[in-house]
Formats: structure tokens, sequence, C-alpha cells
């Protein structure tokens, strides 16, 4: 089937379901439902969408799903939620032949083959003749999440011909036209024009980098290990949703290393944690909360734009209950949010829209991340030099708040100093 084919079925009846199925089923879709500007985009839609391509059609659903501001009421362009869940129709199987990270300072291309390997560790200037900041932001826009570490997080998004076509990032032209991307690297520019094509990031070469000593901890493939060094213990706690028995395991063997009389500090990191089922980390939580490490500098936990779902409900508990100091950057979740999403059968897509509210803070916190007590951003020449600021951070800060829990800032933790801080990464300035 070809790029520009017509899904099959009528798409502006698909559309006015989908519609439907949010208002019914989003804790606050009555509240979409009453809203003008949620009523004229989705009429704006309907009118077009029998006559659009497959990928501006489905970018307009997303951006639609995009008002609740809500990273589980989406719809998935890669594979992170498995084959099935993927958009599958025309045109959404075709990517470029590199790979990008985003960093504080920039979007770098990590990893590139053939005609991409010219950009390889190069900052991304432009893409099809439009500024990286500028697609970003426009992307931002339409990208659903509960805030814009999302977007920073997804933002090698852009370089799917799919979402860069479809949501209108770069000038009009069909989705299986050459790329053009344009980057900066050791001071000089590089051009390389790359062909969509559905192998493209097959066997891509990786960028050589020296690793961050967290990755060299780990013992083997585990996704959660326990690792002392020197007085401090680091809780690698990077997936909630492996099987019970080996999390069990995992929490037993962090609760053993933690009565060690050498241990004066504990590191959790959730850096690496988009969720799963957030009972899984409440064994940790609660013994946290009674452990000797409850108390101005004894508790740190990492955090950054992964830190979401599941291991936001896991930050915004310890937030609420310990002294922890939050190291890094800012959590791609709401510590109120929804989630708990199901999925709406399109054609040739699913979309999935969240069934329950997860307000893990008080009814009056309306802040859209966590923000770090200690700002640590990650930035792309720390990490080919495997320099881990925030963690360098948590070892070495000096915490000499008094144990108070009447003080203003226990008390009102939502409305301490650091969560009244803004986040500028390039893409924002």
């Amino acid at each position: 089937m070809p790029a520009t084919a017509a899904i099959s079925k009528p798409r502006r009846s698909e559309a006015a379901r989908l519609r439907r199925y949010a208002e019914a089923t989003h804790p606050r879709g009555w509240i979409a439902a009453a809203d003008p500007a949620w009523r004229s985009g989705w009429e704006r839609l309907a009118a077009e969408a029998d006559a659009m391509t497959p990928d501006a059609y489905l970018m307009g659903l997303m951006e639609q799903l995009a008002w609740f501001h809500d990273g589980h009421t989406t719809m998935y362009v890669d594979g992170r939620v498995g084959p099935s869940g993927m958009i599958r129709a025309p045109g959404f199987d075709l990517t470029l032949p590199i790979a990008a990270s985003p960093f504080f300072d920039g979007l770098y291309v990590t990893a590139a083959k053939e005609e991409g390997a010219p950009l390889l560790g190069a900052r991304i200037t432009r893409v099809d003749g439009v500024a990286v900041e500028k697609a970003l932001r426009s992307f931002a826009e339409m990208w659903p999440g509960n805030n814009p570490t999302r977007a920073h997080h997804d933002a090698d998004l852009i370089l799917r011909p799919a979402v860069l076509r479809g949501a209108r990032l770069a000038a009009p032209a069909g989705v299986s036209a050459p790329v053009t991307v344009e980057a900066e690297i050791g001071g000089s520019l590089v051009k390389a024009v790359l062909i969509p094509r559905p192998d493209a990031r097959e066997a891509l070469i990786p960028l050589s980098r020296k690793p961050f000593p967290v990755e060299t901890w780990r013992p083997g493939p585990a996704p959660n290990f326990v690792h002392a060094n020197d007085h401090a213990l680091v809780i690698a706690f990077d997936r909630l949703f492996a099987s019970k028995d080996s999390i069990l395991a995992f929490v037993r063997e962090a609760f053993a290393a933690m009565e060690a009389p050498a241990i004066e500090r504990v590191v959790l990191d959730l850096r690496r944690n988009d969720g799963g089922d957030n009972r899984m980390g409440e064994g940790l939580r609660k013994h946290l909360e009674r452990s000797r490490f409850n108390r101005p500098g004894g508790l740190y936990v990492l955090i950054g734009p992964h830190t979401f779902s599941a291991a936001q409900n896991l930050t915004s508990r310890i937030e609420r209950e310990t002294w922890a100091v939050f190291v890094g950057e800012p959590s791609g979740g709401a510590p109120n949010h929804e989630g708990d999403a199901t999925p709406f059968q399109g054609d040739g897509f699913k979309a999935y829209v969240s069934t329950l509210p997860w307000f893990d803070s008080h009814p009056y916190d309306k802040r859209i991340w966590t923000m770090p007590d200690i700002a640590a951003p990650l930035r792309f020449a720390d990490w080919t030099a495997g320099r881990d600021q925030a963690m360098e951070a948590a070892f070495a800060h000096v915490n000499d708040q008094p144990l108070d829990d009447l003080s203003e800032q226990h008390t009102n933790y939502s409305e301490r100093p650091s969560q009244k801080m803004e986040w500028k990464p390039f893409w924002r300035l």
C-alpha cells in the first residue's frame, strides 16, 4: 500500500467515535466536552479528515488528545508499548538512518549509518530547513504530555517522517520524501539528505562514549540493582513492571544493604523508570519512611524526564512522606495525574485514554512536574565523558536543614522554592 493511501474506514465518523470515547472515558472528559476549544478542534479535524493523508490525520488526532495534557492519553509512534500498540498506518514504518538524543544543550545524533554517518556526534540545527528549536516548540504544542519534558523526552520522534510531515513541523511533502538534516560538529557545519525506509534504523552504529559510573555498577541483566559506593547506597530502580518475584528480591536486597553501619545516605535513582505497577514501589517507599535515612541529608532521589507514570507516583509519595532531596531534571509526570489508560481501536492505530485519577499529592497541588531541589541538567559533553552530575551532586550535598516536621518547607512541600524554578532547555529559550 503506498504511503499516501487512504485509511479504509470513513475518518470523519472514526474521529467522532474517538472524541466520544475520550469524553466518556477520561476523568476530565466531561470538562473537555464543555470546552469550546476542544469542540472546535474536533470539528475542524472532522471537516478535513477524509481528504487528509494518513500521517496528517493521525497526527491531527494526537493533537486533539493533547488537550488533556496527560502523557497516558496518547497514541504511540514507536514500540514502547509493544508492536500491537503502535500506529500501523501507511508511512509510520518509515524511519531515517540516524537516531538522536535530547540533551539540555541540544538534540544530538547518537547513532547513525550510511548517508547519516557524517552526522554522528553532531548537534542538529535544522530539519528540512526549519530550525530544530522551532520544530520542537511546534512539536510540544501538539504532543500529549503532562508537561514540556514529554516533548523533550520524545524529541527524536521529529525525525520520524510521519511525525515530521503529519504534524507539519516542516514544509509539506510526502511521507517518503527525503529529509535534509543540517548539524554542527566541532565548529563545522554538515548536511545530509536522508532517505526514509522501513529498515533505516536497523544496525545503527552508536557514538563511542565513556559510560556513567551507574552504568558500570549494574551487576548483570537485571533492570534493578543496589550498589554501595563508599558511604552512599545507590538503589537503581529502573523498572516497576518486572515480575513481582524479581522486584521483591531486589527490594529485599536493598533492605539488607541499608542495614550496613557504614552507609550514611541512600540515593534512589528513578531517572530511567517510566512506570509500571505503582504497587511494586510501596514496600521500598514505606521502608525508607521508617528508616534512619528519613532525615535531612539522608535520602536523595534522582529524577528526570523519563520519570513517569508509576515512577511519578513513587516520586510524589516519597516527596510527601520523607525528607528526600530531589536531584536532576524535572520529572516526566505531574504529582497529580491520570493513568490506567484503555485503548480505542481505530483503523490502523490504537488511541489510549486514561481512566483513573492518581492524586498522590494534596488537592491544591497544580504542579505539572516535580522539580529538582538540586538542578543537574544532562548535557551532551557530560554524557560523552561519562560524568554524572546528578549522582555527583547527591553524593556531595550537605543538608543542614533542621529536622522540623512543622516547618513550612516540609508541610507545604509543593510550594518550596525549588518548585518555582523554571526549566529552559535549548528549545525553550
